[in-house]
């Protein structure tokens, strides 16, 4: 739109357009104006209105996201799909905001405010930078007053998530049964059949490449390329000399102490065993006076410590896995520990020594301080010429952009839409419609927390169709890999076929000439990594009879084909499942959740103008 403003700025036309802008600012501010201050509305809602101007300024935004990532593919269809999609959003919203009001949840502005000062997005070193704030909401086209709303209304809808999550159960031969199915343990073996080993079989003749040029020709399109002018900035443009006093140093450490403090650091031993009877019986021998660094060294399963008495060394918080590095920082030095359980087995803990944590003082640092109150300066600075730089981007030609704020103009090489040469927002904003349809200069991109990009269009290379001879070799290849798997899969089925009929003979001379082996997997659950996603594809086969097997052979890909051996099928000995419990829960309050929205909708009185969407 703003592009479409630009190109009609001309004399007094631009005089009357600026005015009709200004006008509304003028008179209500840019709050009220970005807020939406117009009674006109899309829906309405229960004798509520959802706001035109809103709608348009979620549609617009998603419109643009969606533009940049599909590129020409972006049609009429998916539009009309977009644009319904957003009103029954809205609907929904307003549905639920409605709801909320009435179960009286309130969300306090503290806690939005305590919420996005936490958003690692918004921090600059680990604290929270009102100025990033403010950069980053204008960037996105928000107001910090439309943004804290945004987030208040999320975290009142979550509120209703918790209290559904709350209210789903199963029974307990529902959760019984889930857990038998979840947890079910299947033995299994299989054969991979490769294109790899037998494409050199194939022979492939010129009327078969042209053909399948002739059938494929879709297939051999070189998309549109761009190439694009740009200017970049970031903080190796800026290099200002700083020179700051005692004070502000002295301020800054303070500001700063968590950085320069040595954490605590605790020294502990421990014994580890792989069942859990043992170390109940070895820690009883501790208690009764037995020496702990001996009991290591006999019976520790962690052969890295044991010769050392099971001495772990210092080591500091979240170095340990989460069960241990509690135990450890919960206990005094002398104490011995509980059996601890983790991922590795069962230990036994000693704690030796504490280390309390150190604060360096401020001549040790002074230098990092120095650095640090640099990058402080010309990370402002980095964000006032952002701010210039958009201005510029959208008032001047990228060469005036490059020359006033002395800026390098690079110039890309082409490149497609599906380019993994140049940095993913680089190339979908190449081909959006400002840059490649409009030829105007891109807003101000962020490709990283301190790099910005502005670029405009230089050249471009309209989609052509690829010449036969330009792709025989890649057809080639193509033509032996669809032939050899053809082989494979009749090779697979064959082998299948024959372990089911119990033709052994056949089975392994099939395997020794075509020199095949049998994977041995053993037992699996269903959390089970195998190559070829095999796993899912075992437990997609029905359960063996007692003593016997069930054979399948199936195509794992394009490439590949497996032949399954699923011997036996077991429950698992151990106790329910609380992680399964939990996962099935959390689809059910979901299914609550959709209900809840279907019934809001069908009790209120909707109005939606069709003619606006």
């Amino acid at each position: 739109m703003l592009g479409a403003i630009r190109k009609k700025s001309k004399g007094w036309v631009a005089y009357l357009i600026v005015g009709l802008i200004t006008v509304p600012f003028a008179l209500f501010g840019i709050q009220q104006y970005v807020g939406g201050s117009s009674n006109s509305a899309i829906a309405i809602v229960d004798g509520e209105d959802i706001s035109l101007n809103y709608y348009y300024q979620k549609l617009n935004t998603q419109q643009r996201n969606l533009q940049e990532q599909l590129g020409a593919s972006y049609s009429a269809e998916i539009d009309n799909t977009l644009r319904q999609t957003l009103i029954d959003t809205l609907i929904n919203e307003k549905l639920l905001e409605n709801f909320t009001s009435s179960m009286k949840l309130v969300t306090l502005d503290e806690e939005v405010r305590s919420l996005i000062q936490s958003n690692p997005v918004f921090q600059v070193d680990g604290v929270f930078s009102e100025e990033r704030y403010i950069q980053l909401l204008r960037l996105n086209n928000f107001t910090p007053l439309g943004y804290e709303l945004e987030q208040s209304k999320s975290m009142s809808l979550e509120q209703i998530k918790r209290n559904l999550n709350n209210s789903a159960f199963l029974s307990t031969a529902q959760i019984e049964q889930l857990n038998d199915l979840a947890s079910q343990q299947r033995e299994v073996s299989f054969i991979v059949l490769s294109t790899e080993k037998y494409q050199d079989q194939i022979f492939v003749n010129e009327e078969q490449i042209s053909e399948y040029y002739d059938n494929n020709r879709s297939n051999f399109i070189e998309g549109r390329k761009v190439q694009v002018d740009f200017v970049e900035l970031s903080l190796d443009n800026i290099d200002q000399q700083i020179y700051p006093d005692n004070e502000t140093l002295q301020k800054l450490y303070i500001e700063n102490e968590e950085l320069y403090t040595n954490p605590e650091q605790r020294r502990a031993q421990h014994i580890l065993l792989e069942e859990e009877s043992n170390a109940i019986a070895i820690l009883k021998e501790i208690k009764e006076g037995a020496d702990f660094s001996e009991l290591a060294r006999i019976h520790s399963k962690d052969i890295t410590t044991s010769e050392e008495g099971g001495d772990l060394g210092f080591f500091e918080r979240e170095l340990m896995v989460p069960e241990f590095d509690k135990a450890v920082f919960d206990m005094n030095v002398g104490d011995i520990s509980d059996v601890v359980k983790t991922d590795y087995g069962y230990h036994i803990i000693k704690l030796n020594e504490i280390q309390p944590s150190t604060l360096q003082s401020f001549e040790e640092v002074e230098e990092q301080l120095l650095v640090l109150h640099k990058k402080n300066v010309n990370q402002k600075a980095l964000y006032d010429l952002q701010e210039e730089l958009s201005n510029l981007a959208y008032e001047e030609s990228i060469d005036v952009v490059s020359d006033q704020l002395d800026l390098e103009l690079q110039t890309s090489d082409f490149f497609s839409e599906y380019s993994t040469e140049y940095d993913g927002v680089f190339v979908s904003t190449a081909f959006s419609d400002v840059v490649f349809l409009d030829g105007e200069n891109s807003d101000v991109i962020e490709l990283s927390k301190d790099r910005f990009v502005v670029m405009n269009l230089a050249n471009q290379q309209p989609e052509r169709q690829k010449e036969l001879d330009e792709v025989e070799e890649q057809i080639v290849d193509i033509l032996r890999n669809i032939g050899a798997k053809q082989l494979i899969d009749e090779l697979g089925q064959t082998i299948s076929s024959s372990l089911t009929s119990g033709d052994d003979a056949q089975v392994k001379a099939l395997m020794d000439e075509n020199d095949l082996e049998w994977n041995e997997v053993g037992w699996i659950t269903r959390n089970s990594q195998l190559p070829f996603d095999a796993t899912s594809k075992v437990y997609k086969l029905s359960k063996p009879n007692t003593g016997e097997h069930t054979y399948h052979s199936q195509s794992a890909d394009a490439n590949t084909t497996l032949v399954i051996d699923l011997k036996a099928v077991k429950l698992s000995e151990e106790g329910i499942n609380s992680e399964i419990v939990d996962l099935y829960l959390s689809e059910e309050s979901n299914e609550l959740f959709l209900s809840l929205v279907k019934k809001l909708r069908d009790s209120a009185e909707i109005k939606i103008f069709s003619d606006f969407l």
